[in-house]
């Protein structure tokens, strides 16, 4: 309530397009970079596996989220819901796990960034070591400014580059797969020999970065008071 008993709230701005994007965005580089350290670690097959069991895992979350913040329809997130739900004490928890997590997310989002740039650089010509640190500093500090911005100007960013993701990836796999060019996949190379070379400890191995695959997809249940319609 406000100063004067009106009822406050955030503006219900975002819409289904917003949401897709939160979803599949969020979700983005951790399959990719999911994927490729749980295929170093334990072999395909065993990615494979770390994949179904993340899937599952997932699914369940986001079935619970989505039933939670229909009748929670509040911003906070899990810090919220556990404050409805259970009490104050669980949710001063659950808030300090999120505080972790996500400033640990910015963090290797920057080092991330960082690391592309430099990459990028390399293979453009660029002679020496570039230095990262200017570049995950320039991140942080966009990210934090965009955030300061409002969800709205987040999330349509957020829906723009998830876009030209989306695209690129699809341009990808018609350019590998022979449709547009020469075909190079090669997946048969991949799961022939050793399926599962360091065994099941490998399968273990794999599982820790097999949840990066779907990592924060609960997101998109949590902006339940932004959104124009909460209960879809």
């Amino acid at each position: 309530m406000g100063p004067h008993g009106t009822v406050v709230g955030l503006l219900r701005v975002l819409g289904p397009a917003h949401v897709w994007a939160l979803g599949v965005g969020i979700v983005l580089v951790g399959e990719y970079m999911g994927w490729n350290f749980a295929v170093g670690k334990g072999g395909a097959y065993a990615a494979l596996i770390a994949c179904w069991f993340a899937g599952i895992l997932y699914t369940c979350v986001a079935m619970i989220d989505s039933e939670v913040t229909s009748t929670v329809a509040a911003a906070g997130g899990q810090y919220t819901q556990a404050k409805h739900i259970v009490g104050p004490l669980m949710a001063f928890n659950v808030g300090l796990y999120l505080t972790f997590a996500y400033t640990m997310l910015e963090a290797a989002n920057a080092i991330t960034a960082g690391y592309l740039i430099s990459v990028v650089a390399s293979m453009t010509g660029y002679a020496g070591e570039l230095d990262q640190r200017p570049f995950i500093i320039m991140v942080i500090m966009f990210l934090a400014w965009l955030n300061y911005r409002g969800v709205l100007a987040t999330l349509t960013f957020n829906l723009v580059i998830t876009a030209i993701a989306f695209v690129a990836i699809i341009v990808l796999f018609l350019s590998t797969s022979g449709i547009l060019g020469g075909g190079i996949m090669q997946h048969a190379a991949l799961m022939e020999g050793h399926e599962l070379p360091y065994g099941w400890i490998g399968v273990l191995a794999a599982m820790h970065f097999g949840l990066w695959y779907y990592l924060g997809i609960e997101g998109t249940t949590q902006a339940a008071e932004e959104v124009r319609s909460p209960a879809r």
